[in-house]
This record gives structure tokens, sequence and C-alpha cells, in this order.
């Protein structure tokens, strides 16, 4: 008996929402993006390479609550150079409820490549929460009023694909 594994099919994503949230030594702060297009379409469980989902975001799109923090958000990831974020989604594979994928990152320069993350299934999306470092994306932390109010060394980036 030939085991073929578990079945292609696609999913369309109907919402894409990423979220970088830090803490300061005055309290949290989160920028988000939030794109609703009409629907892009991911393949699961696919043996061809076409299946990907790639996202082009302008930078200058994220929000982080107000002008000020806008301002130095983009500062920090050098939008002036780097106007465009990139995230890639492929490999989507399903075992069941669990889900991974492979993720590819392309912010400030610097490209992360993450693979077989594991996806939290829940209210009809997928997320993936990952850590990451200045270090990691080779940036510095900001730091305002003379080193007074400084940035926690670590973020958190959130991933959400809506289906």
């Amino acid at each position: 008996m030939i085991h073929l594994g578990p079945k292609e099919k696609d999913l369309i994503v109907n919402e894409k929402t990423i979220s970088v949230t830090g803490n300061t030594s005055l309290g949290g702060f989160t920028c988000d993006y939030c794109d609703k297009s009409i629907g892009d379409t991911l393949v699961i469980n696919g043996v061809q390479k076409n299946g990907d989902l790639i996202f082009d975001i302008l930078v200058k799109e994220f929000s982080c609550g107000n002008f000020i923090l806008n301002k130095d958000f983009r500062k920090t990831i050098k939008a002036e150079h780097y106007p465009y974020a990139r995230i890639r989604v492929s490999n989507l594979k399903s075992r069941g409820m669990h889900y991974t994928c492979d993720l590819s990152v392309d912010l400030a320069g610097k490209k992360l490549e993450f693979k077989a993350l594991a996806l939290q299934n829940k209210n009809r999306e997928l997320k993936a929460d990952l850590i990451l470092s200045f270090d990691q994306l080779e940036l510095e932390a900001p730091k305002k009023m003379g080193g007074l109010i400084k940035v926690d060394e670590s973020l958190a980036l959130e991933i959400k694909l809506g289906y």
C-alpha cells in the first residue's frame, strides 16, 4: 500500500497582520501593519514550490499609535534606506490541526530564516510568534533623553494570516 501523505489544498488568506512589540524603561509599545486584501492563496502540503505567500510592506504603513513612536520606529529600522520589509511564508504543512511553515523575514536590510516554524491555528487564523533581538537585525536599540529612556534588546514579532 502506498501512503501519499497529507492532501494538498489551498488556503485563501484574506488578512495579513504583522505586530512588533517591545518594552522601554517607560512602558511597552506595539507597531502594527494590517492588510485586508482580496485573497491570496497559500498552498498547504504542496509538492511544487509555487505555493508561497510573499508580501512586501511599506515600512511607513506600520502604525505605532502616535507620530512620535512612528518616527522613532522608522528611524530605528532604517526606513529611509530600507523602505520595504518582506515576509515570505512557504512550505506550509498540516498534520491534523497542527501547522508548520518556513518563514523568511527581510527587515532593515537583514534577512532572517525560520524553518519548520510551528503555527497556532485558532479563530480562522494561523499565527507565528518570534522573539528577535536588535543584534539579529544588526540594529541598535534606540535611546532617548541621553539614555534615560531605553528600549529592551528583544522584540516580539507576531504574524497572523486570517482565512
